[in-house]
């Protein structure tokens, strides 16, 4: 929840509260989160025909329905207020607020200039939150995990941080304050390098890929590459 209730604030700039009361946005998030992974357990509703026709597949139509409408409302919001301002007077009305995910993503542009279309950037938005929350609340919790196991390596970022923070509070951290963290840091990364929240990756080969033994992987085939392996 404290994932969720942060990632709202960088892609949308949308305070939820979720870890105090729950939204329906909030709660969506969290049932497709498991509705996915219980698809692929079960052989019969890979078949999008079954599926959607099962109780789980309505469940998720209704829920994708929910956490889309969310994202299409806020999009649209932001866009009219950019056409009616223009980028440049919108722009300088966001001096001294960081830009969210959807500024950026509105403000984009291909190599021909062209924007992104709404729908583009509701499946970006909707990656983002989807991929973001679950790794970063599991990464973060074998982080606390680890450092509970080192006491005396978790007293190192403590004082680490404590020197950063000294006489300041904690809303005035900036990003940049985070290169004086080299100690923490290399515990984050130990701590993702033993125990990575993505343990396995797809990727589809552009080209053959000739292995040391001399076999082919032919070009068009997905593989799957493990992480944790």
């Amino acid at each position: 929840l404290m994932t969720l209730d942060s990632l709202q604030k960088c892609v949308f700039s949308y305070n939820s509260n979720c870890q105090e009361k729950m939204s329906d946005y909030i709660s969506a998030i969290i049932e497709l989160s498991a509705l996915v992974v219980r698809r692929q357990y079960r052989l019969h509703h890979h078949i999008d025909f079954i599926y959607y026709l099962s109780a789980d597949g309505r469940r998720f139509r209704q829920a994708c329905d929910t956490v889309h409408r969310f994202t299409t409302e806020v999009i649209q919001k932001r866009r009219w207020a950019l056409c009616q301002q223009g980028a440049e007077a919108w722009l300088k009305g966001k001096q001294g607020k960081t830009l969210d995910f959807i500024d950026v993503l509105l403000l984009a542009r291909d190599e021909d200039g062209k924007e992104l279309s709404d729908e583009d950037i509701r499946a970006e938005a909707d990656t983002f939150m989807f991929e973001g929350h679950d790794t970063t609340s599991s990464g973060l919790s074998w982080v606390l995990f680890n450092l509970a196991k080192y006491p005396e390596y978790q007293e190192k970022c403590r004082e680490e941080i404590q020197e950063v923070m000294k006489s300041r509070e904690l809303e005035e951290l900036e990003w940049d304050d985070l290169t004086q963290l080299p100690f923490t840091t290399m515990c984050i990364k130990e701590s993702l390098r033993q125990f990575p929240p993505v343990t396995l990756v797809s990727r589809r080969c552009t080209e053959d890929i000739k292995l040391p033994d001399g076999r082919i992987i032919p070009k068009g085939i997905i593989c799957l590459v493990s992480i944790y392996g």
